[in-house]
This record gives C-alpha cells, sequence and structure tokens, in this order.
C-alpha cells in the first residue's frame, strides 16, 4: 500500500514532519511512504519515504494512486483542537490525528559525510562557530521584523557584541531581514543542506521558534531558543533546547485580527502589549544561558543521550575519543558511577566530569608526588566537580597490604615520565645501563586494597565505567575486583601486547578473564597506544 502524507507549511514544519514519518514507518513497515511538501531536501538521505515537490508531480498519479492501494494522510495540525488549546506539541498532534503511536520520537535529518565535509569546508575559522537565527519575518512584512517571534534587533546586537570577539557568528538571515554588525550572513546560495552543516558544525547556538531549532533538534544540538510564551514551546519546542520566554506582556493587546491563536506571526502593531522592544527579552539571561551548558537536571534519558552525544562530539580529549566507539552499543545516559585507576594527572577524570554531570568518580593514584599532583588540580575546580572527583592515595591490586611499587619520572630520567610508575620492574630491555640494575626506577612502599574491599567499605554496589591505565597489573586490578565487575558495565583499559615489565599481564589473559565474567571486547575500538608494546581498548557486558 502507498501512504501518501502531504505537509503544507514552511520548511521548519517539514522537519517537525520526520518524527512523524517515523511513528509511520513504524506503525505500516510493510508500506511505502510518499511525502508531498514544499521542501523536499529535508528528506534526502531518509531511508523511510520518498519525498516530492508540490512543484514537481508529474506522473503521480500513474505511479502511486492509479490502480493501487492507498491512504491519504492530508491534515493540519494546526487547525486540531488540542493545538490550538496550544498544550501538546505538533508532531503529537500530528499522530493522534493519524492515529499513530507516538513515543517521543524526535525529528531527524540525515546528513552523509560527502554533505558534512563539501559544506563544512566552508566555514573553516580559527575560532569557534556560533550561530544565531534572530529573525523570521515574512517576506511581505514592511520591517521583515515580526515582534511575537524575532529577536528585537538591538537585544540581538547586543548578545552578538559579547561572544564576537570569541566566537565566529554566523547569522542566518534573508537579505531583506534585518541584519547585525560583528556578524557573517550565511550565503543566500548554501541552501538548507548547507545551513544544517553549519549547525551541527557549531559550539554554540541562539534561534527563534523558526526553521533551525527544529533543525537543530533534528541534528541533536542543543540550543538557547527565544519563545514567545509557553504555548509557543508547548506547540512547537523541545525538551533538549534551553527555551527562553519572552517577559509577560505589561499591557492588554487590541486583538481584532486574531481569530485561533493569540497574536498574529506577522507581527501586527495594534497587537504589541509592550511599551518598548527592549521590555520583550532579557538579554542577560540570554548571555547567561549561552555562556553555560545546558543543564541534566529533570531531563529524560533522551535528552541526556543527546547532551552527552554533543560533549562527546564537541570536546577531543583522551575519554571523548574512547567515548566515540560506544555509540550506537551503550546507552550512557544513566552514568553515576566512574572508577580512574592510576589517575596520574586527575586528568581523565576531570574529562569524565565534564560529560557526565551526574557521575561521581573516584580517582586512584598511590605515587605520592603524582597523588600531589591530582590533590592540587582538584583544588582548583569549581565546586560543582569538586564535590563530585575524589582522589584516594592507594594502589589497587589483587591482595590489600603493603607492596612495592616502581617510581619513574623525570627526575630519574628525562625522556620517562611519570606514567610508566607501576607495581612491577622494568625488564632488561628498558635497562639503561643492560647490567641487571633497574636504574630507571626507583623503588618505594605503597599501600594497596582491592577495589571490591574498596567497594564494600564506602558502599558502592555499581561500577558504570571503569577506567584503568595501571602500566601491566591490569589483570591483578581486575581479579580484585571480581564481585565488583559483576555490577559493572563499561571498562576502558590499557593492554599489553609484549611485556616490558617483569610480570606484565597481557591482553590475552585479561581477555579470558573477563569473557569468563560475562564481558566481550569491542572490537573497533582496539588501538596501539603509540607503539606496539600495549594498545586501548573497550569491553563490555554481553548483555550490552
Amino acid at each position: 500500500m502507498n501512504i501518501i502524507f502531504q505537509i503544507d507549511g514552511g520548511i521548519g514544519k517539514c522537519i517537525a514532519s520526520t518524527a512523524v514519518c517515523k511513528a509511520i514507518k513504524k506503525q505500516y513497515p510493510k508500506d511505502d511512504l510518499i511525502v508531498i511538501c514544499g521542501y523536499p531536501e529535508v528528506f534526502l538521505g531518509n531511508p523511510d519515504m520518498k519525498a516530492f515537490n508540490f512543484n514537481d508531480m508529474r506522473y503521480f498519479y500513474e505511479q502511486y494512486i492509479e490502480g493501487k492501494e492507498y491512504r491519504i494522510l492530508a491534515h493540519n495540525p494546526y487547525l486540531e483542537t488540542n493545538f490550538i488549546k496550544g498544550d501538546t506539541h505538533v508532531i503529537k498532534v500530528w499522530c493522534d490525528m493519524f492515529g499513530l503511536s507516538y513515543n517521543d520520537d524526535m525529528p531527524k535529518l540525515h546528513i552523509n559525510d560527502r554533505e558534512f565535509n563539501f559544506f563544512g569546508n566552508q566555514f573553516g575559522a580559527e575560532k569557534p562557530l556560533m550561530v544565531i537565527q534572530t529573525s523570521g519575518g515574512a517576506r511581505d512584512q514592511p520591517n521583515k521584523y515580526s515582534w511575537p517571534r524575532d529577536i528585537p534587533q538591538a537585544t540581538a546586537q547586543k548578545i552578538v557584541n559579547v561572544f564576537a570577539q570569541q566566537y565566529t557568528i554566523v547569522h542566518i538571515r534573508r537579505p531583506d531581514q534585518l541584519e547585525l554588525k560583528n556578524v557573517i550572513t550565511v550565503p543566500e546560495n548554501l541552501g538548507f543542506r548547507g545551513i544544517a552543516v553549519l549547525i551541527s558544525k557549531s559550539v554554540k547556538r541562539l534561534f527563534i521558534d523558526s526553521f533551525a531549532q527544529h533543525a537543530a533538534a533534528a541534528l541533536g544540538k542543543p540550543s538557547v531558543v527565544c519563545m514567545l510564551d509557553q504555548q509557543v514551546v508547548n506547540r512547537f519546542g523541545y525538551d533538549m533546547h534551553h527555551n527562553i520566554l519572552a517577559a509577560t506582556p505589561p499591557n492588554k493587546p487590541e486583538l481584532r485580527y486574531s481569530v485561533l491563536s493569540k497574536y498574529n506571526i506577522s507581527g501586527q502593531p495594534t497587537e504589541f502589549p509592550y511599551n518598548n522592544e527592549r521590555e520583550i527579552y532579557n538579554a542577560d539571561e540570554i548571555i547567561e544561558a549561552l555562556r553555560n551548558e545546558i543543564s541534566y537536571e529533570g531531563k529524560s534519558a533522551a535528552v541526556k543521550n543527546v547532551y552527552i552525544k554533543e560533549k562527546i562530539q564537541q570536546e577531543n580529549n583522551v575519554v571523548t575519543q574512547r567515548l566515540r566507539h560506544l555509540a550506537g552499543h551503550i546507552d550512557l545516559s544513566n552514568i553515576k558511577q566512574v572508577v580512574d585507576i592510576g589517575s596520574w594527572h586527575l586528568g581523565q577524570s576531570m574529562e569524565f566530569s565534564s560529560v557526565f554531570k551526574e557521575a561521581k568518580i573516584d580517582a586512584f593514584e598511590p605515587v605520592p608526588e603524582s597523588y600531589e599532583l591530582c590533590v592540587n588540580r582538584h583544588n582548583q575546580l569549581d565546586e560543582q566537580k569538586k564535590n563530585r572527583i575524589h582522589v584516594h592515595n592507594i594502589a589497587l591490586s589483587n591482595e590489600p597490604g603493603d607492596v612495592p611499587f616502581y617510581v619513574v619520572g623525570k627526575g630519574i630520567h628525562p625522556n620517562i615520565d611519570e606514567g610508566f610508575s607501576s607495581m612491577f620492574k622494568f625488564n632488561s630491555e628498558l635497562n639503561v645501563n643492560g647490567n641487571g640494575e633497574h636504574s630507571l626506577q626507583k623503588a618505594i612502599t605503597v599501600k594497596a586494597d582491592t577495589l571490591d574491599n574498596w567497594c564494600k567499605t564506602n558502599n558502592v554496589k555499581e561500577v558504570d565505567i571503569l577506567w584503568m591505565d595501571a602500566q601491566g597489573s591490569e589483570l591483578l586490578v581486575l581479579q580484585g575486583a571480581k564481585k565488583i565487575l559483576k555490577n559493572t558495565k563499561i571498562i576502558m583499559t590499557e593492554v599489553g601486547l609484549k611485556p616490558y615489565y617483569e610480570g606484565h599481564t597481557l591482553k590475552p589473559d585479561i581477555d579470558a578473564y573477563l569473557e569468563g565474567l560475562g564481558f566481550k571486547e569491542l572490537k573497533s575500538s582496539f588501538e596501539l597506544n603509540g607503539f606496539d608494546y600495549e594498545a586501548n581498548t573497550i569491553y563490555i557486558r554481553s548483555e550490552n
């Protein structure tokens, strides 16, 4: 059967409708979905349907109607009671109209790698990208400004001036719309697909209720969005965005042209309920929202996943590079406990805290000098991160007690850093003078415990991510964590390939041990760690 879905309206409505298309295909997986709309470029690359432009439907009847089984879905959600009341999102209204199950699916745009590279190269800049759309006024408006939807020009300019030195700001606007200073105007011939890439590459975004905020939602890009009131948010907004409402109007408007909604989107002067445009939005509130990361508090798992994915893509550090391998393999929305073994300088704990804003992170570092470095860096953190990260001056192994530890560092040899300190001595291949004296290392005694003991003492019942840089003693650490590993989701670790310590535990033994505890290696995550003696890899529980 052919399901013919007609969409009357602008490009933003088309973007939102991609979530409806997903619901249609879930309910009718064997049927062909045909979309008729004004912006078929929105649906390019989408495997769920074929899209046609209203202006080019040659032979449509012969192809999809004549002699075919078909169903027409062509009702206007803007005329439905729940939409007019302003308490239901347009996507759900659409689904309800067509008798479709709606599970809060988000709209989705499909941008291929070639498009991303082709369009993305046009925005190469030394500074990070910030994208704004501050006006969506219709072409027939005299001043191209609609107060119920647009950000006033003076307010928008104040915001731009704050960020212009730090960011390359690209302004999405038509040539006939209001111009701002200190911005780059997006080329009019760039087209929708190019603008989508621009939004995808940006690190900060400020939008109004227009197509760009729908595109940002469809691309998984949390943004600051200015909306007139809560009804507009209910109808068109997305929980993933930081939605800022206009101030409550001080005056009663004259609504002679209002029919099914309070304000005319064309911005009729008689409807203006403020004393001046400066009253509509608080520029300082918008600036603060753009400066701060969007809060995870109260967000759904789906939205948290969007935020985490965005963070992993934006930041390029040791942790985020490794986390990218987990995309599509495991849900990262509920990471509450991270254990960082062999922290050295606290760097990875800090990187984890930036991605997982609700996680408690426990870092273990036995070397006194490195522990002091961790404590000093911890003291410099903001209070929120300081309260979530805890540093412990112990080694983790398969048995508790005092153990010898072999420290290296620039004070011992200028070419070997503290990261090579280990419970084991270097083997003879790495001995400086080759006479059996391990002159690259200084022997000290440190306190050790098992991770199982530590978890029991500290009432840690689950570990979401176990991060290890244990310099050859990985298997010993895992042997001392047999109980807690039953409630561990992800292990991200170095593994030895060739021994360069005496007693160095190697990958085949680690593989076998973890497989026996229900873990599987994520093969795509395996990568050499600078040389062929060791590698990085990830293990996840088999049921994930």
